[in-house]
């Protein structure tokens, strides 16, 4: 049997994450006031758009500058240093309402997308090919745009565009994965498990503190002996496990041939999905470390449209700081890392091992710190920084460099002084706050923060912005954008806030299957959603319990939260993350509101509204004035009347978001998004027929007569007559 040496093991792990590029194809209102006009004019400005996915405020330094005990991220610091650092954004608590924010410039309200997609989302909870997207505008100032990594706008389930769902909202250019995030780890590496009881959490074998030492066997039918099981992994290949979990060392024909190549593990074996040229397709699995092969991607893209001189957006959203988390590649890490001797290596659940959060709190920062490495590479290999005697050094005069985190973190991970139960998937300020750096282009005096508030949606306004458009001019007449610019905030240091308000929300998505309720412990008890963890392996991959059809049952399975507290005799502790929620700020005032199914008993701690002054919460002294949104700071359940201040603060955030809600109420047939029900949106709807799309009006995963029927019965202008 041929061998590697292991000269030619790294040769082949550097070569599977090759810089081909593979990409993709498919088919205005003023915003609030006080914002000012886009500055057009200017020489187009490059933009590479950095996503850090669930990296919320919590997790770097520039954001949450009094914990030491963070991620290593000296590239971000970098960033930040040599441009501006946003200390007050506002993400959406979810990543898709986030991701279709970035590239649309509108609230989920408006785009219908108001949390994060699964297998079993309606095409009308994903991003609609009718919406203008970064790509669609920047076209118009003949920009190339191409996107790597995670793209979690639409998918290929209930859309009508499968694979191709990218390219359908204008990413013609687009190679990573259509999934939420890394796919399940493959607790069997690769079907070779099969002892009862047996996992392998990280999707290789490992002895004590650390990956074991196992013969490496690869699809062409190869092998190389005494490989790292993560080593192994990184040059593409599978470590061989006996079927009780144990390493096997030496190569071996019977356990290489017992090997599964068909699975996919977290991100060492992922689907690949490429839109390019008009065709889509997919490679299932890659078996290169995700975050490594975006990156190299990216730079491909970089190199190649520096070298023609063409304008250029590239977006590299990397997977990485997603659950499921694994070790990283060593190369990634900073030397001398190691597995803490009194922590049981694991990366999940198993069994005898119940400090899983630890575990995962470990792998988030490590995965922060690899990804923090990856950046640097991509600037350096594309000459947008150098290393000089004051280290990393940003160079891209041309190019605007923007790095963001698209949500708060996730439970487990959540950093101090941050609220690990009132984290992603909530609209607190654990939720919501994330790290927003601009560095490069028309920085000027960099080195700075800004304070005043900003909003992911008004990315979109700087995507214009860089172009040298005129955001609102470049739209259709009829569409409604939130945004508002920023570049006046990267070329006058001293610039006047442009925001009255700002605003985030979470809302129940349409599903093609009923969400069953999914209880997670948390301090002091325990948590529910009946509509986040839609399925039972999303529910239990997070170390809940599923109390839907095939999980526990108490009595019948339960349709909702408030049934479940019904049904386990309503226990102390029982907390729920509402269906949705909404926040609005002026600043200082923060207010919540929260909607729950109707219910027939109380669940203690819900409430229709909350209220809170966040220069007076918790931590503001360390938190850039703005404290942490904990039950114990809610002014409405203080026991103190509202001064008039406070009063007239609740009553002006009030009106304001009744004001916006019902601005941005949807109007029911307007497929096309032209702000009317006619003709185009007949002709959309029969072009979808017989299969889910945006034109699927009730709701029932197909769009047929019973559509039609509500679309003829809406026909006219949107809105009040």
């Amino acid at each position: 049997m041929p061998m590697h040496s292991p000269s030619t093991l790294r040769a082949l792990a550097c070569a599977s994450a090759c810089f081909l590029l593979l990409a993709g194809a498919a088919p205005s209102a003023t915003p609030m006031a006080g914002a000012a006009a886009a500055q057009t004019g200017s020489s187009p400005t490059n933009i590479l758009f950095i996503i850090l996915d669930d990296v919320g405020g919590d997790q770097l330094s520039i954001t949450n500058p009094s914990n030491p005990a963070l991620a290593r991220t000296p590239t971000i610091e970098a960033l930040a240093s040599q441009g501006v650092n946003f200390t007050n954004c506002w993400a959406m608590p979810e990543c898709s309402p986030s991701r279709v924010s970035f590239f649309t410039g509108r609230y989920p309200a408006r785009t219908g997308v108001g949390s994060p997609l699964t297998q079993t989302t309606l095409a009308q909870s994903q991003c609609s090919p009718f919406e203008v997207t970064a790509p669609r505008l920047l076209a118009q100032a003949g920009y190339a745009s191409a996107l790597f990594g995670k793209f979690h706008l639409a998918q290929n389930e209930e859309n009508p565009y499968g694979i191709g769902a990218p390219a359908s909202v204008g990413f013609t250019h687009f190679n990573g994965t259509l999934l939420g995030g890394p796919p399940f780890i493959d607790e069997t590496v690769a079907g070779q498990i099969t002892d009862p009881g047996a996992v392998a959490s990280c999707g290789y074998p490992v002895l004590g503190n650390a990956p074991a030492i196992c013969a490496c066997a690869f699809e062409d039918g190869t092998c190389e002996e005494g490989i790292d099981a993560v080593e192994c992994l990184t040059a593409g290949g599978v470590p061989l496990t006996a079927a009780d979990g144990s390493p096997i060392t030496t190569c071996d024909d019977d356990a290489i041939a017992r090997i599964d190549w068909s699975t996919t593990s977290g991100n060492y074996a992922w689907p690949r999905t490429v839109n390019e040229g008009g065709a889509a397709f997919q490679e299932i699995p890659v078996r290169v470390y995700a975050d490594t092969d975006q990156a190299e991607l990216a730079t491909a893209f970089i190199l190649e449209h520096r070298a023609a001189g063409t304008p250029w957006m590239c977006s590299l959203s990397f997977t990485g700081d997603h659950d499921p988390w694994q070790q990283p590649p060593a190369e990634l890490l900073p030397p001398g890392t190691q597995w803490p001797q009194d922590l049981p290596y694991a990366c999940d659940v198993e069994p005898g091992i119940d400090s899983a959060g630890l575990q995962q709190r470990l792998l988030s920062d490590w995965t922060i710190e690899s990804m923090d490495r990856q950046i640097r590479r991509v600037l350096l290999s594309t000459g947008l920084a150098s290393i000089g005697p004051k280290g990393l050094t940003i160079n891209a005069p041309d190019t605007l460099i923007v790095l963001i985190g698209d949500n708060g973190s996730f439970l487990t991970t959540v950093k101090a002084p941050f609220n690990p139960v009132r984290a992603k998937a909530t609209a607190y300020q654990t939720g919501i706050v994330v790290p927003l750096v601009i560095s490069g282009g028309p920085v000027v005096a960099p080195g700075r923060a800004v304070d005043a508030m900003v909003n992911v949606v008004d990315l979109f306004e700087l995507w214009g912005e860089a172009a040298g458009l005129d955001v609102r001019e470049s739209m259709p007449g009829t569409r409604q954008l939130d945004s508002f610019p920023m570049m006046p905030y990267l070329r006058n240091p001293v610039q006047e806030p442009l925001r009255q308000f700002n605003y985030s929300e979470y809302r129940e998505p349409y599903q093609a299957e009923p969400c069953y309720p999914c209880l997670i412990a948390s301090p002091g008890g325990a948590t529910c959603t009946d509509t986040i963890l839609t399925t039972q392996q999303l529910c239990e991959s997070q170390g809940g319990v599923w109390y839907g059809p095939g999980g526990v049952v108490t009595g019948a399975p339960q349709d909702t939260c408030c049934e479940l507290f019904q049904a386990l005799d309503e226990p102390a502790g029982f907390a729920v993350v509402y269906g949705t929620q909404q926040a609005i700020t002026d600043g200082r005032y923060k207010l919540i509101a929260n909607t729950l199914e109707s219910c027939s008993v109380s669940i203690p701690g819900t409430a229709a509204y909350e209220f809170y002054d966040l220069t007076q919460c918790p931590f503001a002294n360390v938190l850039f004035g703005r404290g942490i949104d904990n039950p114990g700071a809610n002014l409405l359940t203080s026991g103190t009347p509202l001064s008039p201040e406070q009063s007239a603060a609740f009553d002006s955030l009030s009106a304001a978001l009744d004001a916006l809600n019902a601005d941005m109420a949807p109007c029911l047939g307007d497929v096309n998004l032209n702000g009317a029900v006619g003709g185009a949106d007949l002709a959309a709807m029969l072009s979808f027929w017989g299969g889910p799309s945006v034109a699927d009006l009730n709701n029932d995963a197909l769009t047929d007569g019973a559509d039609l029927a509500i679309l003829i019965g809406a026909w006219g202008p949107c809105g009040p007559d």
